[in-house]
């Protein structure tokens, strides 16, 4: 077996110190430019790659970012606003020259215990949380690791997190309906683990109220997010009945087209019988007929301002709790029509 080049080899035949050696595959500006290309040649002959974990212990520093999920990384990549939230956190790290490291998550893991560990790995610079933690933020203190959450935290004033307004989210939900025609109004999906979930839910109810709306609290339908298996007995006695819902406010798009399914198989169609406004506007979601008005949170936009937001912190250039609002959008299409 050939032994594995190293340092050493690399500056010998490129007739510089291994600092030197190093600095120039690190394109530093200290090393002109006829020798980075000199010894990038060298290193590329002798098959030679920097051990970037070795190099990271011995500075006591990392160009690796974890990120860590909601929910297991299996569950959670068969979403699709996961997906599109890791290609804005992606390019970001990409452009940066850092790297990704993915934490699966446990059913029986807390997202404090799941931070600390990847903290105590010594492996990672900073964290990216694709949830709000339910654990107050002073009980990390001791952890002194950069940390960025995506979704609105317990304790914002002393958080860096990047967000939608929620609250506004789920008024204008309702709004939208309210304006149709619409006084009885289901919500669906409801996971009360996920801060942005109540958030919506306040906004959902501020709007009905304002329109002197009930929503009877059986009204209101939980769901885990992402398995979108809502008790459809309950919904089925719900809908069956004189005073059935005209439309629903519904927390993302496979939980939908889900719903669509059900209500066909009880007589009722979309828009005619029920309208909805559902989240997330995803691809399944705009070619399902009909199309859904969804909102759109613009999941790769929060990924982008949560990388951006954490490298700045770690480079020192953010030195008090801040956050981020990220604009959402309303898409119109086919799935509410005015009450009749």
């Amino acid at each position: 077996m050939a032994t594995k080049a190293t340092i050493k080899d690399v500056a010998r035949l490129a007739e510089v110190s291994p600092s030197t050696v190093s600095r120039a595959l690190r394109d530093n500006p200290r090393i002109s430019e006829p020798v980075r290309q000199r010894v990038r040649q060298v290193a590329q002959s002798l098959d030679f790659h920097p051990n970037q974990m070795a190099r990271s212990l011995v500075k006591q520093e990392t160009r690796i970012v974890g990120v860590l999920f909601a929910e297991s990384a299996s569950a959670s990549m068969g979403h699709p606003f996961y997906p599109a939230v890791l290609q804005g956190l992606g390019k970001v790290a990409g452009e940066k020259r850092y790297h990704m490291l993915l934490s699966t998550g446990a059913e029986n893991l807390s997202e404090e215990a799941a931070v600390r560990d990847l903290a105590d790995s010594g492996f990672v610079s900073g964290l990216v949380c694709l949830t709000t933690l339910t654990s107050p933020a002073e009980s990390l203190d001791s952890i002194r690791l950069p940390m960025v959450e995506i979704g609105h935290p317990l304790n914002p004033e002393n958080s860096y997190y990047v967000d939608n307004d929620n609250e506004l989210a789920g008024y204008q939900a309702a709004k939208y309906l309210l304006e149709r025609g619409h006084r009885r109004i289901l919500f669906l999906g409801y996971d009360k683990r996920f801060n942005m979930m109540a958030h919506r839910l306040g906004g959902f109810r501020r709007a009905m109220a304002e329109s002197n709306a009930t929503v009877p609290e059986d009204w209101v339908i939980p769901t885990r997010m992402i398995e979108n298996a809502p008790d459809f007995n309950h919904l089925g006695e719900i809908f069956r009945s004189d005073s059935r819902p005209t439309a629903v406010v519904s927390m993302d798009d496979p939980l939908s087209i889900g719903l669509n399914g059900f209500l066909l198989t009880l007589g009722l169609t979309v828009p005619a019988d029920v309208s909805i406004v559902s989240f997330n506007n995803t691809q399944a979601g705009q070619y399902h007929s009909p199309a859904l008005t969804s909102i759109d949170v613009h999941p790769r936009e929060l990924g982008i301002h949560a990388m951006t937001l954490l490298l700045n912190i770690i480079r020192g250039r953010v030195e008090q709790p801040t956050h981020i609002d990220v604009p959402f959008t309303l898409i119109e299409r086919d799935s509410v029509a005015a009450l009749r």
